[in-house]
This record gives C-alpha cells, sequence and structure tokens, in this order.
C-alpha cells in the first residue's frame, strides 16, 4: 500500500481499458489495498510484464484490473505479478465471472 492515502489528490483516478484486440482476451480482476494512482501505476507496471499482456486498466475506486491479453492469462502468474507489487487478488482467485463487469 502506497501509505498516501490522505495526501493523494489521485485517489479517485481511474484508468479505462480499450476493448480486446481481435483474438485477444479481456479479463477483470479484483486486486486489494489500492487507494491512489500510485498503486494502480505499480500493479499496471507490473502485469504489463507479464508475457501476453496488452493493456491494463484500472479503476481505483472499485479496485477492478482490466486486463487484455493475447491469450488467456494464468491467473496464478496474474496473482504473482499484482504480489510482486504488494498487493493481491480478492478470493476466489480475483476474476469477475465471466460476462460480469467490475462495476456489477
Amino acid at each position: 500500500m502506497c501509505g498516501n492515502e490522505t495526501a493523494c489528490a489521485c485517489a479517485t483516478t481511474t484508468a479505462t481499458a480499450p476493448a480486446a484486440e481481435p483474438g485477444g482476451t479481456q479479463t477483470v480482476y479484483q486486486v486489494a489495498g489500492m487507494t491512489c494512482g500510485g498503486c494502480a501505476a505499480r500493479v499496471s507496471k507490473q502485469l504489463a510484464e507479464v508475457p501476453g499482456v496488452q493493456d491494463v486498466g484500472i479503476d481505483v475506486a472499485t479496485g477492478a484490473v482490466t486486463v487484455t491479453s493475447s491469450a488467456t492469462l494464468d491467473d496464478r502468474v496474474v496473482a504473482a505479478a499484482v504480489a510482486e507489487a504488494g498487493y493481491q487478488l480478492e478470493a476466489s482467485g480475483g476474476r469477475c465471472r465471466p460476462n460480469q463487469t467490475a462495476a456489477s
């Protein structure tokens, strides 16, 4: 966690991921503990290094992380990248159910 929760002016920063590219996959994960744009940047940076990841969109307010990839990602690899950033996926693997949006 960034420790800047009270001083960080970007506490409601939202990044939006574009639709999956043709042949790509878009998956929404729930990540616990992000409170500002700095948190989101750390998570995004780590996820961007996962092979196959094309784009990462983060909504700090909801903890939703939308990952666009060239193929389905292994949840354990995603969880490890999120942990490397200092955060963790929510219970149940952190993945939203199919056809569920982050706002649901």
